[in-house]
């Protein structure tokens, strides 16, 4: 952090170019950053720059100026303009306010579509889930227990049985799922959380 506030502060004060501190304020993309260049153009000593091609900017106005053009996406322009002291007089500040305007209005039409698209691609998600949970589960000699590997079904169908059946197909004598404390272990597929896949609800408790 300490060799990008060098490094701004050489632009600011080296250079005077308004235009490269704000670029590079957005390549860092860190909030300290524009604190830094916002206090400097409120406070920028009213001397002019070693470089005199860009002697354009020798003054506070003009980063103000420079900073109010730019800042509108990236902080909040507020900040800035709270700091403007008063009396100082802003060229063109209704363009620049106008702009200011435009650019937030323009990122709540953003984040409305973003939104939009969030909300219809969950929804069909949500969908998808419930219709893959609602299909049966077909359960026969060929299904394994996931944990012990035997057959899911008793050669003698005679007998009591107990199995577990989660959504992600995963099947389970219900004695060989570990107990999970005060939380039934039926109800997280162990291969599923081990993975990290997020675990599968039970179905299914087939009893007999």
């Amino acid at each position: 952090m300490g060799n990008c506030r060098r490094a701004l502060q050489m632009i600011m004060e080296e250079l005077g170019d308004v235009d490269k501190a704000i670029e590079f304020a957005k390549e860092q993309d860190d909030a300290e950053l524009w604190e830094d260049l916002i206090s400097y153009s409120i406070d920028k000593p009213r001397r002019s720059p070693p470089c005199l091609l860009l002697i354009s900017y020798s003054n506070p106005v003009a980063f103000i100026t420079g900073l109010l053009n730019n800042i509108g996406t990236h902080v909040d322009p507020i900040l800035l303009i709270h700091r403007i002291k008063e009396g100082m007089e802003i060229p063109n500040l209704r363009d620049s306010l106008v702009k200011i305007l435009q650019d937030y209005n323009l990122q709540i039409l953003l984040r409305e579509g973003c939104k939009k698209i969030l909300v219809a691609d969950s929804l069909s998600l949500l969908q998808k889930m419930h219709r893959t949970q609602m299909r049966g589960v077909r359960v026969d000699d060929e299904n394994i227990c996931e944990s012990c590997h035997g057959t899911i079904l008793p050669s003698d169908m005679a007998q009591p049985f107990s199995v577990v059946v989660f959504h992600c197909r995963h099947m389970f004598h219900k004695e060989c799922l570990p107990s999970s404390g005060t939380i039934p272990a039926h109800q997280f597929c162990n291969i599923c959380s081990a993975k990290k896949r997020g675990p599968g609800s039970g179905i299914m408790d087939m009893k007999k």
